[in-house]
C-alpha cells in the first residue's frame, strides 16, 4: 500500500500529528474525530483519510511520530549501558507522553484496530531494539543463550508503565538505573 504524502511534506505531517495528540489529550480516544483533527489542523478531512484510513492509524501515527521517527539501537559495547540507554529513552517518552499512553491503554482492550496498530508500530519496534541489544550481548559473551530475553525485554517497561499509569509513583532516570542494575541485569546474567 502506498502512502499518500501531505502537501507541505514532512513538516506539515509532523504539525498535523501534533494536533492529533492535542485533540486526543482534550477529548480522549473515544471522542476524537478525524473531522476535529482536520479542522484544528486546517486540513481537508479527505486528505487526512487518504493518508490515515482509520482513527486508530492516525492516533498511532501521531504517537509513534512523537516518541521517535526512527528508534536507534544503542551500541555502547556493554549490555548495562545499552539497557540504560533503552530505559532512559522510555522514561523520556513517558515524561512527554504519559497522558497519551494512559488514554490509549484502556482503549486498546476494546479496539482491535488500535491494539493492532500499537503492536505493529510501537511495541514491535521497542521489542526489536531490545532483542538486538541482547543479541549483541550474546555475541560479546556477556549473556548466556539460556536467558529468556523474549520475556526479559518486557520487565523494565512493565515496571515503568505500572508506576507511571497505575500507581502514580515517580518515573525517573534513577528508577531506570535501579531496574537495570537490580532486576534486568541480574535476571539476564542468571544472578539471584
Amino acid at each position: 500500500m502506498s502512502v499518500t504524502p501531505l502537501r507541505g511534506g514532512p513538516a506539515r505531517e509532523a504539525e498535523l500529528l501534533g494536533v492529533v495528540l492535542d485533540v486526543l489529550r482534550e477529548t480522549g480516544y473515544d471522542r476524537l474525530t478525524i473531522d476535529a483533527v482536520a479542522a484544528r489542523a486546517k486540513a481537508g478531512k479527505h486528505t487526512v483519510y487518504r493518508r490515515w484510513p482509520s482513527k486508530a492509524e492516525l492516533v498511532v501515527a501521531a504517537f509513534v511520530n512523537a516518541v521517535s521517527d526512527k528508534p536507534v539501537v544503542p551500541d555502547t559495547g556493554e549490555l548495562r549501558s545499552d539497557l540504560l540507554a533503552l530505559m532512559e529513552s522510555l522514561v523520556g517518552e513517558l515524561a512527554r507522553l504519559g497522558d497519551v499512553v494512559a488514554g490509549l491503554v484502556g482503549e486498546i482492550l476494546h479496539n482491535a484496530d488500535l491494539a493492532r496498530a500499537v503492536q505493529q508500530n510501537y511495541i514491535a519496534s521497542r521489542r526489536r531494539l531490545t532483542l538486538e541489544v541482547f543479541e549483541r550481548a550474546w555475541a560479546r559473551g556477556e549473556l548466556s543463550r539460556s536467558a529468556d530475553t523474549d520475556l526479559l525485554w518486557q520487565v523494565g517497561p512493565a515496571v515503568l508503565f505500572f508506576r507511571a499509569l497505575v500507581s502514580g509513583e515517580p518515573v525517573d532516570y534513577e528508577l531506570a538505573r535501579r531496574l537495570v542494575d537490580h532486576i534486568v541485569l541480574p535476571l539476564a546474567l542468571g544472578r539471584r
